[in-house]
C-alpha cells in the first residue's frame, strides 16, 4: 500500500487525553504530516464543548512535547460545526486540501467507538489508518470528573490536567461548573428517552435582529432566537418556516425546533442586535443558534 502524504484526525478533543496524544503519535509512524482538526471551533464555550479551539490546540501541542514529540509535523485548525453531515464532510475535505494540497494521498485516523465514528465512512478515496481504544477513557467521563470535582485519571496527560485545574479557577470555569450541576437537574426531572420541541422566532427589521440574552444557569449570558423549549409531550404549532432536528443540537435532550419567520409574540422576550455584530460572534450564540441564524439567511 502506497503511503500517505498526510493523515487526518477530527475530533472535538473536549479535552484532548491520552488516547488522543497516542493516535497521532502512531499516525506519525504512517505518515510525513498529521492534520488535526479541532471541532465544533464555532460553538460558544459549554459543558459539551468547554474549550475553545486555540485551548485545545495548546493542551494537545503541550502533552506531544511531554512525550517527546514536537509538533513540527502536526498541524491544528479549527473547524466550525454545522449540524449537516454534508457540509461539515465539505468543509473537512477543503481544509485538507488546503494544508496537503488537492492531490494529496491521504488516510483518516480514528476508531469506530460509536454511531458518532460513522464519519468515517464520508471521505471515500481516503485510506484508514486504525488506532486502538483505550478502554474507559473518553472525553465525556473527564469532563464529567473536572465539573464535579472528581479526581482525574492519573494516566492524563500531566500538560492537560494542569490546564484542567487551572482552568476549574476562571470565570468561564466556575460558570460551566453551575452549568453542568443545572444541565443534570433538567436532565433527571424529564421521562427517559424523551423527544423535547421547541419554537423559535427569526424577525430582521431594519438591519436588526431580535435576540434574547438567557439568564439562567444553562448558557448564561449567550444569546437566542427568541422562544421556548416546550413541556415534554406537548407539540409545536405547524407551519414552521424551518426545522432544525440535529441529534446533537441541544445540551439537555434531544429537542427539534420549529422556527418561524416573523416577530415572537407578546411576552416573549428579546431585544433588537444589528445583524451584522450578530452574524460576527457565533460563540455569543447558545448552542446552534448562530448556525439557524445564518442558514435561514443564506448566510453561511
Amino acid at each position: 500500500m502506497t503511503a500517505p502524504d498526510g493523515a487526518v484526525f477530527v475530533g472535538r478533543f473536549q479535552p484532548p487525553h491520552a488516547a488522543h496524544v497516542g493516535s497521532v503519535v502512531q499516525a506519525l509512524e504512517h505518515a510525513p504530516r498529521v492534520l488535526v482538526l479541532l471541532g465544533s471551533a464555532n460553538l460558544a464555550r459549554s459543558v459539551r464543548n468547554p474549550f475553545r479551539a486555540s485551548e485545545r490546540a495548546a493542551m494537545f501541542r503541550a502533552a506531544l512535547r511531554d512525550q517527546g514529540f514536537g509538533s513540527r509535523r502536526v498541524t491544528f485548525r479549527p473547524l466550525p460545526d454545522r449540524f449537516d453531515a454534508a457540509r461539515w464532510a465539505g468543509e473537512v475535505r477543503a481544509r485538507a486540501a488546503g494544508v496537503f494540497g488537492p492531490a494529496a494521498r491521504l488516510a483518516l485516523l480514528g476508531f469506530e467507538k460509536d454511531a458518532s465514528s460513522a464519519y468515517l465512512d464520508w471521505f471515500p478515496g481516503w485510506t484508514r489508518l486504525r488506532v486502538p481504544e483505550v478502554p474507559g477513557l473518553h472525553a465525556t467521563d473527564l469532563r464529567r470528573a473536572v465539573f464535579t470535582g472528581q479526581p482525574l485519571p492519573a494516566h492524563l496527560p500531566a500538560p492537560v490536567a494542569d490546564f484542567l485545574q487551572a482552568f476549574l479557577q476562571t470565570p468561564a470555569g466556575v460558570r460551566l461548573q453551575a452549568e453542568w450541576r443545572a444541565v443534570e437537574e433538567a436532565r433527571a426531572g424529564l421521562p427517559a428517552g424523551i423527544r423535547l420541541q421547541e419554537e423559535r422566532y427569526l424577525f430582521l427589521q431594519d438591519g436588526r435582529v431580535c435576540l434574547n440574552t438567557r439568564t439562567g444557569a444553562i448558557g448564561r449570558g449567550l444569546w437566542e432566537l427568541p422562544g421556548q423549549v416546550l413541556p415534554p409531550g406537548e407539540r409545536s404549532r405547524t407551519g414552521a418556516d424551518a426545522v432544525f432536528d440535529h441529534p446533537a443540537r441541544a445540551l439537555v435532550a434531544p429537542t427539534t425546533a420549529y422556527v418561524f419567520l416573523g416577530p415572537p409574540p407578546a411576552g416573549v422576550p428579546g431585544q433588537a442586535v444589528s445583524l451584522g455584530t450578530a452574524v460576527a460572534r457565533p460563540r455569543r450564540f447558545f448552542e446552534d443558534h448562530h448556525v439557524i441564524l445564518t442558514r435561514m439567511l443564506g448566510l453561511d
